[in-house]
């Protein structure tokens, strides 16, 4: 009888998404607030790098409605966040080289849009080192997007374009990992 109820209410926990915060004990709030607006956690993912694995951070998209539709979620008016905790610290120089595979990873061999590279420029400029514990937090809107170091503004970005291809880097068609992706649209592994 003992067990049937300790199921039941670990059931409950689960239910109620207790622990959807939560990944490799690293917590990230349920919510995060955007002109007045409350965004819901959609996801949290892991992101890690190369063959040896090396946790980098935890991610959490923030959405007003969940969704699972990637396409949907980089088309809406609506605003959204991507959050970074990172495990893993980096310097100034390791941070921006991230950011440079990225976009030639997102662009192809086509390369991004050139109007773009002055804002991406601008964006490796004001990009810092990182340590264990530390925040980037990019806040998507319809007209571009702002970047927070450690919720301190960093730098905006009034470039509806670039701000479409910093949110398809993580949620898009070529991600950082296929993991990482799935787990911020609340999907099932690949």
């Amino acid at each position: 009888m003992t067990r049937r109820i300790l199921a039941a209410l670990a059931l409950c926990w689960l239910a109620s998404g207790a622990l959807a915060a939560t990944l490799g004990g690293v917590t990230l709030p349920d919510t995060y607030a955007v002109d007045g607006r409350i965004l819901q956690l959609n996801g949290i993912g892991l992101r890690t790098y190369s063959i040896f694995r090396v946790r980098i951070y935890v991610a959490g998209l923030y959405l007003v409605r969940p969704s699972h539709d990637a396409n949907a979620i980089i088309a809406s008016p609506d605003p959204k966040v991507v959050r970074l905790l990172f495990i893993h610290g980096g310097s100034k120089a390791e941070v921006q080289k991230h950011y440079l595979e990225g976009q030639a990873h997102d662009c192809g061999d086509g390369g991004c849009d050139p109007a773009d590279q002055s804002d991406f420029e601008r964006l490796l400029a004001v990009v810092p080192a990182v340590e264990s514990g530390d925040t980037t937090t990019f806040v998507f809107a319809n007209n571009g997007f702002k970047v927070l170091a450690n919720d301190r503004l960093i730098g905006e970005f009034a470039n509806p374009d670039l701000a479409h291809h910093m949110l398809d880097g993580f949620i898009g068609s070529h991600p950082p990992t296929r993991a990482l992706r799935s787990q911020l649209l609340g999907l099932p592994p690949d």
